[in-house]
């Protein structure tokens, strides 16, 4: 069985659930934000450079491969190597050619391997050029393979700005297939540079198949052999100086250039870092918060609840004339108004139960004692005497018919009774009434047999009965009496009807104004008693109806709820 626990409680936890719950959600955002960010500002930023330096590379290589074919196999070249024809020619269109290139580069047109017929180099960087042994290198290659086109590092440190990364090399051929020179293109490093400036990656790297540096942003991730410092080429993260970074490699479709983008992941690992410290201090910030702050808003806000509690409470011990006063939330204020309304309802109760119970014990202490009533009791035994002499088998119905009555009569058992037991009284006292009065009296009694079940107030019939003989038989010689009953939507009508002399509208009407005041008590009139009755029990709907017209009798019309035997009233 579940342990009770206190709303304060309760509320409490509830507090620090959701404050928990909203902590994890801070987390689960955190998380997705911090992989948005590394998605959009670390990969696909890299990847995105990785791909723009390619393409970029690629468009300078190709541009750069094809030209230097082109130039080598011009007839203007072959005739400014071989015969010295249109070496001005020659030079202007290298020039052009060169400063028209996004990268610009340096040109050395030799004849043979050591004889410089046309560059842009300076006087001391053509003496670098020219001992160099990877140059030295590059001729012999060309030599074995005089149609081929070599392109790779180069790595000569040239003054004067104009250090080349790459190189792109070709020997010039004549018809006959001497090798007359050669056309060299070294890629200038600050015009690389200055289209690498301000990328997104940290870092970029250029190479060759063969991991020689062409071109890098970082001295640190290359070797004293000039390659790059890599343990696998397919890796995307790296430890550059105790940093990680992120690393994209792209190949040019040539196969022959490779591009490495890097990107520092450090500050992502800052600001995880820094947002797992700071989300877990608020963390433990709200919490602490939050119990604090739960235990003063529940103490606060649950007064309202103590007070309607405390009411309770005072009702409970019996204090029904307790009132909330407090002004608090507008849905509390309506619990507090329904309190109220309700305890007001519950003293109204109250009192019409006393008056019920009053008039119901008024109402048979009175026809208790009209029973006993010497004058009746007289008339009873004085008839009963000329009965016995004159008809026995009458005179002994008329003994049991006193003797019912004076037994349900004083009879406080049930203050509800079917209605077939009442009508039983009714006749039992309508025949000591007709032995009375003889002919002077005629009654009927006519009720439906499934009318009989239901249940109706004891005493409720025979004081309009009564009203109607004593009424009637004052001012007439005969009287006539009829008792009906019907059911109606639910409702019960007794009708008790006489052919009396009636009564006038005027005196209609006040006795009509007399049943409608709650406050009156009456003595003499049973009919107010019984009206007054039915509606302390039913309900303002229910009670007497009087109709009547002067010198044509009176009807009174009886109406209360249908109740069967077995419901509570």
């Amino acid at each position: 069985m579940r342990k009770a626990e206190t709303f304060k409680s309760y509320m409490k936890r509830l507090f620090i659930r959701y404050t928990v719950a909203l902590i994890l959600l801070m987390f689960i955002l955190f998380i997705i934000f911090i992989m948005l960010n590394f998605r959009l500002f670390v990969t696909k930023a890299n990847e995105d450079c990785n791909q723009l330096v390619g393409r970029f590379v690629s468009e300078q290589y190709i541009s750069y491969q094809n030209n230097i074919e082109r130039f080598s196999q011009s007839d203007q070249f072959k005739k400014a190597l071989l015969k010295g024809e249109n070496l001005n020619e020659v030079n202007r269109e290298l020039y052009q050619f060169c400063l028209s290139q996004q990268i610009k580069s340096n040109f050395v047109l030799l004849r043979g391997e050591s004889s410089i017929v046309s560059t842009n180099l300076y006087k001391t960087n053509q003496m670098l050029f020219l001992a160099n042994g990877i140059v030295r290198d590059v001729f012999t290659r060309l030599n074995s393979d005089p149609g081929a086109t070599y392109s790779g590092a180069i790595g000569i440190p040239y003054d004067n700005g104009q250090k080349s990364d790459l190189m792109f090399a070709r020997a010039i051929v004549s018809d006959s297939g001497q090798i007359l020179g050669y056309l060299i293109f070294g890629l200038q490093e600050d015009s690389l540079s200055s289209f690498m400036r301000n990328r997104d990656a940290d870092i970029i790297l250029i190479t060759d198949r063969f991991n020689n540096v062409i071109f890098s942003t970082n001295s640190l991730i290359i070797d004293s052999m000039g390659k790059y410092k890599s343990e696998q080429e397919d890796l995307t993260s790296a430890i550059i100086d105790q940093k990680p970074y992120y690393v994209t490699n792209g190949i040019l479709p040539e196969g022959k250039i490779k591009i490495i983008t890097m990107t520092s992941i450090a500050k992502q690992q800052q600001l995880i870092e820094f947002g797992v410290i700071f989300l877990s201090g608020m963390s433990c910030f709200l919490i602490m918060l939050v119990r604090v702050l739960a235990d003063k808003v529940t103490t606060k806000n649950l007064r309202s609840i103590d007070e309607l509690l405390y009411a309770v409470s005072e009702c409970r011990t019996g204090n029904i004339h307790y009132r909330i006063k407090s002004k608090t939330f507008d849905e509390f204020q309506t619990l507090y108004d329904e309190f109220n309304n309700m305890m007001i309802k519950v003293q109204q109760l109250i009192k019409n139960n006393d008056e019920l119970a009053e008039r119901k014990r008024w109402m048979e202490v009175k026809h208790l004692k009209g029973q006993f009533n010497p004058h009746f009791m007289f008339n009873v035994m004085e008839t009963l005497r000329y009965v016995i002499a004159i008809d026995p088998n009458q005179a002994s119905q008329m003994v049991v018919s006193f003797a019912n009555l004076m037994r349900y009569s004083i009879n406080y058992g049930s203050t509800h009774v079917s209605l077939k037991t009442d009508i039983s009284y009714v006749k039992d006292y309508l025949l000591l009434q007709k032995m009375r009065y003889n002919q002077r009296l005629e009654y009927n009694i006519e009720i439906e047999e499934a009318l009989l079940q239901y249940k109706v107030p004891k005493l409720f019939i025979q004081p309009i009965v009564e009203n109607s003989i004593v009424h009637g038989l004052e001012n007439t010689r005969k009287l006539r009496v009829q008792i009906t009953g019907r059911a109606l939507d639910q409702r019960l009508a007794l009708c008790i009807e006489d052919d009396g002399p009636g009564i006038s509208e005027e005196a209609l009407t006040a006795l009509r104004a007399l049943l409608n005041n709650e406050n009156a008590m009456p003595k003499r009139i049973g009919l107010y008693n019984v009206h007054r009755t039915a509606q302390l029990l039913y309900g303002k709907d229910y009670g007497l109806n009087l109709e009547s017209l002067q010198g044509k009798g009176l009807r009174v019309t009886l109406t209360m709820p249908i109740v069967l035997e077995d419901d509570d009233v």
